[in-house]
């Protein structure tokens, strides 16, 4: 096997947001290792500079920055901008998790865990791109969930990591388009949160052993890095293994009438297993739906369904 070369970023400059622990501090760490300039991103500001210290201790280069990222995402990019005279890379790994019944649950408390975790993604990215189209090879890498899938008495934080998804997704294309690359990453890892979601010690003793922070890192690290062409997608990675993950449909069924009494009689076959296919954009799920009702179309539509419009 070939020597694997180490990935040199040459002071490229990388915000990271939530920086202060868990999964954002090695994600910092481990940029910084490799050459990044880092601006370490925590509203705790002495947990920012901690990891400020551990980055600065062992030869790297950062800076703390306590802004809050949904009402000063502006001030967190400036903060890059004024330290190292440019941005490339960001990481919007930052937030926060609450448990509770939706119906039951603190309203503000709701709000806030859904705008630190989703609006703190769109305002800083939405602050960055213009530095990130400049930069010429721009990344940003957004932390999602597997919770975007559903997680009982976790509404506001699955409904936020779903949205982000929803959010890296559909700006994916449009950011191609000037030169930057979006990825969403769901990571499963072992950190203070986890630590909170599973009270299991067998659970919790093989999150420490297998899903270690610094794993995620090292898939963030090679994804912000100027020569990696990967991106556009959505990945699961947890340890030492990852996967590309997409929505699928189960085999489709029609009836012979749009009637409340014929789905009724058809539900079991509606609910049956099948093989799926992944729908990798909201266009592929357009297409495949046309096609099935009006099969002429197969040869109209465009090869790519990225071509194609579902408004």
């Amino acid at each position: 096997m070939s020597e694997v070369r180490e990935l040199d970023f040459g002071g490229r400059v990388a915000i990271v947001t939530g920086a202060g622990q868990g999964m954002g501090r090695e994600h910092a760490v481990m940029l910084a290792s490799r050459g990044a300039k880092v601006v370490v991103n925590d509203i705790n500001s002495n947990r920012a500079e901690e990891t400020v210290k551990t980055i600065t201790d062992a030869g790297g280069t950062a800076v703390p920055d306590s802004h809050d990222i949904v009402t000063k995402s502006a001030d967190l990019v400036q903060n890059a901008i004024d330290s190292f005279g440019g941005l490339d890379i960001v990481v919007n790994n930052a937030g926060i998790n609450a448990y509770g019944r939706f119906w039951e649950m603190d309203r503000d408390l709701w709000w806030k865990v859904f705008d630190t975790s989703f609006r703190g993604v769109v305002e800083v990215s939405r602050s960055a791109m213009p530095h990130l189209i400049e930069s010429g090879s721009g990344r940003l890498i957004n932390i999602s969930s597997n919770a975007l899938m559903g997680l009982p008495n976790d509404t506001s934080y699955a409904a936020a990591k779903a949205a982000v998804w929803g959010l890296g997704n559909s700006l994916a294309g449009e950011a191609r388009d000037v030169g930057v690359q979006v990825t969403t990453l769901l990571p499963v890892a072992w950190t203070p949160m986890t630590e909170e979601a599973f009270g299991d010690p067998l659970i919790q003793q093989v999150m420490r052993d297998h899903f270690p922070s610094s794993s995620v890192s090292a898939f963030v690290t090679w994804l912000a890095h100027q020569d990696t062409t990967v991106h556009g997608e959505t990945f699961e990675i947890a340890g030492i293994s990852a996967a590309r993950t997409a929505f699928s449909a189960m085999p489709r069924m029609q009836v012979t009438e749009p009637s409340p009494e014929v789905w009724a009689a058809n539900a079991a076959n509606l609910t049956k297993p099948g093989e799926l296919t992944p729908l990798l954009k909201a266009s592929d799920s357009f297409r495949a739906q046309v096609v099935y009702l009006a099969p002429e179309m197969d040869s109209q539509l465009p090869a790519d369904a990225a071509d194609v419009s579902s408004n």
